[in-house]
């Protein structure tokens, strides 16, 4: 997924995969494992957004996204929540 996805800006700056190793201060056989979608530091991703002027992509990895729920759908889940049962003889 951010392999593509780097690769594609990559292309979009017109870089090889040298250059931008070069600009990021990597080597090239690093920027070609991160774009087959190997493991990669969080210094390296943001070493290579930063060359490529992409730092905003890394936005959406810290916003917390909770659901906004509506009225009926809050009060929906409130009554098909499990009642306490009592004990019956």
């Amino acid at each position: 997924m951010w392999g593509e996805k780097l690769k594609e800006y990559r292309l979009e700056a017109n870089l090889s995969q040298s250059g931008l190793a070069e600009k990021a201060g990597m080597g090239r056989n690093s920027i070609a494992e991160i774009e087959k979608g190997r493991n990669f530091s969080v210094g390296s991703l943001i070493a290579i957004l930063r060359v490529l002027n992409r730092l905003e992509s890394l936005e959406h990895f810290f916003k917390k996204t909770t659901p906004e729920l509506s009225p009926m759908e809050i009060f929906e889940r409130e009554q098909n929540k499990r009642k306490r049962g009592g004990y019956k003889k």
